[in-house]
């Protein structure tokens, strides 16, 4: 075991792999951090789809409850970037998040009792000549490295009301006359259609019906036929539909997914 491990940050982006923009941030912040010990870098996602911040905020909310405590998250999915949209620092009673107030910590927000919001003021971290269009090399990267540096927040930073910042509609699961109309909050690599019903909603036995046909609701996915249409509860918790060694997204594009009791 390593007496002291490195400090871990965890990069989400729209940059993509083609580019250099995920490899100048992390360069960016090794250069600002020279003398002090280099964090372990993880690359939770660069594949987010350009400017789709709710998408993001997902695969956040799927993500960070299984990284060490003191992570420090930079999430860049910006399309604001350059404009009067604030810049963040959220810090919950594990974790700091960096990143625009565009909605990218809806989760985070509904999911900690205990974060406290800090605006980044642009004009004690950038530094000319810099670009308009690259916040996440130029403010949010010295950010993430003062946070490293356990710098005081107080020299760089406002405290601003948590009320204030944006935060994404999801929608809840629409009640109709037998049950539920579920959402599709997110589609996977596999094409599975991951909704908006929780496990944790009821225990009450439940059928499930997409396009208004019954399909079964099975364990795991390889308890499914076939290409059969099955339902089942994935490692977020959430409800899916899949079709197993197939492609639910391609089959069935956005279905109808209703539940009853």
């Amino acid at each position: 075991m390593q007496s002291n491990p490195p400090k871990v940050v965890t990069l989400l982006t729209d940059f993509g792999l083609k580019d250099h923009y995920a490899g100048v941030v992390k360069g960016r912040i090794l250069q600002e951090l020279y003398g002090y010990p280099y964090p372990l870098f993880i690359d939770l996602s660069h594949e987010i789809p350009p400017q789709d911040v709710k998408k993001a905020a997902l695969l956040l909310k799927f993500s960070y409850k299984y990284f060490p405590e003191g992570t420090i998250f930079l999430c860049i999915v910006d399309p604001g970037v350059g404009t009067e949209r604030r810049a963040l620092l959220l810090k919950t009673e594990k974790f700091s998040f960096v990143g625009p107030d565009n909605g990218l910590f809806t989760f985070i927000l509904r999911e900690s009792q205990t974060s406290e919001a800090f605006e980044i003021l642009k004009e004690k971290l950038l530094s000319f000549p810099y670009s308009a269009t690259f916040h996440g090399r130029d403010l949010f990267a010295p950010a993430v490295a003062l946070l490293l540096k356990s710098e005081s927040i107080e020299d760089w930073t406002r405290v601003i009301s948590k009320e204030s910042l944006l935060q994404l509609d999801f929608p809840e699961p629409e009640p109709v006359s037998s049950g539920f109309r579920l959402s599709i909050w997110y589609v996977d690599h596999f094409g599975n259609l991951i909704t908006n019903w929780e496990k944790t909603f009821t225990e009450r036995p439940f059928r499930v019906f997409v396009n208004k046909k019954e399909v079964r609701l099975v364990k795991t996915y390889g308890d499914g036929k076939e290409g059969e249409v099955i339902a089942l509860f994935g490692s977020e918790g959430l409800l899916e539909i899949a079709i197993p060694n197939s492609s639910a997204i391609q089959k069935l594009g956005l279905p109808e997914i209703t539940i009853s009791f």
